[in-house]
């Protein structure tokens, strides 16, 4: 609960300085998102077993202007991981940041997009994150994304809806 709470604040903070600089025109631009993901911890390095856990995410997004013909958006938001061995309290819980890049691919399908993101989370699994995915326009407000996202110690498949306001 303490760190849903800090990345309410963060979120938060992160789009108060979006929203305090936009135009009523711009809040368009704001989205959220949440979805489930299947996550594994490596701990093969230091002598341990590897462990599976399934979690969800919930997150935030502003996007930027789009320059030559790629999209540029801020995410922060808050991912639970589940316990990865059964009966410990071994998990990865914790928030996030990232600046996220998407192409559209009209030559491949004209709602369909590909993402990549780089960022930095706190909390279970502190460090850099990188990932990438496809992103799937349901309509002009909904998208469905599926996204390959890695940290220090995790590796995370997710599927997450995004609707943007």
């Amino acid at each position: 609960m303490k760190n849903l709470i800090t990345a309410a604040a963060i979120s938060s903070l992160c789009f108060a300085h979006c929203a305090l600089s936009a135009d009523y025109q711009d809040l368009d631009k704001f989205y959220a998102g949440a979805g489930f993901s299947h996550n594994r911890i490596d701990l093969s390095s230091v002598g341990s077993r590897d462990g599976k856990a399934n979690g969800f995410q919930v997150f935030g997004g502003y996007d930027y202007d789009q320059r030559n013909g790629i999209d540029i958006a801020f995410e922060a938001g808050f991912i639970q991981s589940g316990e990865f061995f059964d009966g410990s309290s071994e998990d990865a819980d914790g928030i996030w940041g990232a600046a996220v890049i998407k192409k559209d691919l009209p030559e491949i399908k004209d709602k369909l997009s590909g993402i990549a993101r780089l960022g930095y989370g706190l909390g279970g699994d502190d460090g850099l994150l990188m990932g990438f995915g496809a992103q799937y326009q349901l309509n002009p407000k909904a998208f469905l994304r599926l996204e390959y996202v890695n940290k220090d110690l995790t590796q995370s498949y997710q599927v997450n809806a995004v609707y943007h306001f």
